[in-house]
């Protein structure tokens, strides 16, 4: 079979990509430039190489070459790979640990979490006596942290500093984890980039659940405090795995053609929705909206 130059291209920088997540998701070190930002000029180079062999057989390996180059140029981006940390460096890149609560007002009924952060690893589980506490570590990994009350309602809202936000930098090294009071009932909205996703939902009781993410890894674990929760999420080329309690039922829709599907106990109504088969009569309901690009969604019962 005979690959055109613009296939090889396309199918090796999608392989170079898919090849360094599953590598970094199962802990083997990968090497690659910190900064490939600084090598942007070869794009350019490979570009008139590629106008220069148009119609010989050098082009079809600049084609393979410059698709694993730009792979590695946008994941090594975005992601720094591996940076080498020194004491040097971690004077210089302020490297830094922070902590904040909002203490719990009583009668609060329900709360809603706004959190909006670009690129490093997230995490939201365990109770706290407190509405919220969490803590911060990295380079330059800061938060602008404000609660609102009104009547019984408080509202928490998380966002990136603006101008602490390197997206060059060292971002897999950010992290953030946070606890929340399981006494109200909670709405969480959380918006990210690249990142590393944990949330186990178990033990609080949510009604409704937003996640927009870019290229994540995310795991997600809903309990049964809620009688009925209303999720939508929506992915860009990304990898979720999502646990549900096996006495809830579960009914998920989304146009999910791109999608590569692992759904444990769901029966398939149509192209678009599944539900557990354990639907009608369960007294507990996890409804979910998912919209994803070139994804993989598991769904585990537990």
């Amino acid at each position: 079979m005979k690959y055109k130059n613009g296939q090889l291209f396309w199918g090796f920088l999608f392989l170079t990509i898919g090849v360094l997540f599953l590598l970094d998701k199962n802990n083997f070190f990968v090497v690659v430039p910190d900064e490939m930002w600084n090598y942007w000029p070869l794009l350019i180079v490979f570009w008139g190489v590629a106008i220069l062999t148009k119609g010989t057989i050098l082009k079809p390996i600049i084609s393979i070459i410059a698709g694993v180059f730009f792979g590695l140029f946008i994941y090594g981006s975005i992601f720094g790979l591996h940076p080498n940390f020194d004491s040097e460096k971690e004077s210089e890149n302020e490297f830094n640990t922070s902590t904040f609560y909002e203490d719990f007002r009583d009668p609060t009924e329900t709360a809603t979490l706004s959190l909006r952060t670009g690129i490093g690893k997230i995490s939201i589980g365990g109770t706290t006596d407190k509405l919220i506490e969490g803590t911060s570590t990295g380079f330059y990994n800061n938060f602008n942290f404000k609660t609102r009350y009104r009547d019984n309602n408080a509202r928490v809202v998380l966002r990136h500093t603006q101008e602490d936000f390197e997206l060059l930098g060292d971002n897999k090294y950010r992290n953030l984890k946070l606890s929340l009071n399981p006494t109200p009932e909670w709405e969480v909205d959380i918006k990210v980039g690249a990142a590393k996703v944990k949330l186990d939902l178990a033990k609080y009781k949510v009604k409704k659940f937003n996640l927009e993410t870019g290229a994540t890894t995310t795991e997600l674990k809903f309990g049964e405090k809620q009688r009925v929760v209303k999720a939508n999420i929506e992915m860009g080329a990304a990898t979720l795995n999502i646990q549900i309690p096996k006495n809830s039922g579960c009914l998920i829709k989304g146009d999910m053609v791109l999608v590569v599907k692992n759904f444990d106990g769901f029966d398939k109504i149509d192209k678009k929705r599944y539900r557990t088969y354990n639907f009608d009569e369960s007294d507990n309901k996890i409804y979910i909206n998912f919209d994803g690009g070139v994804s993989t969604l598991t769904i585990e019962r537990y």
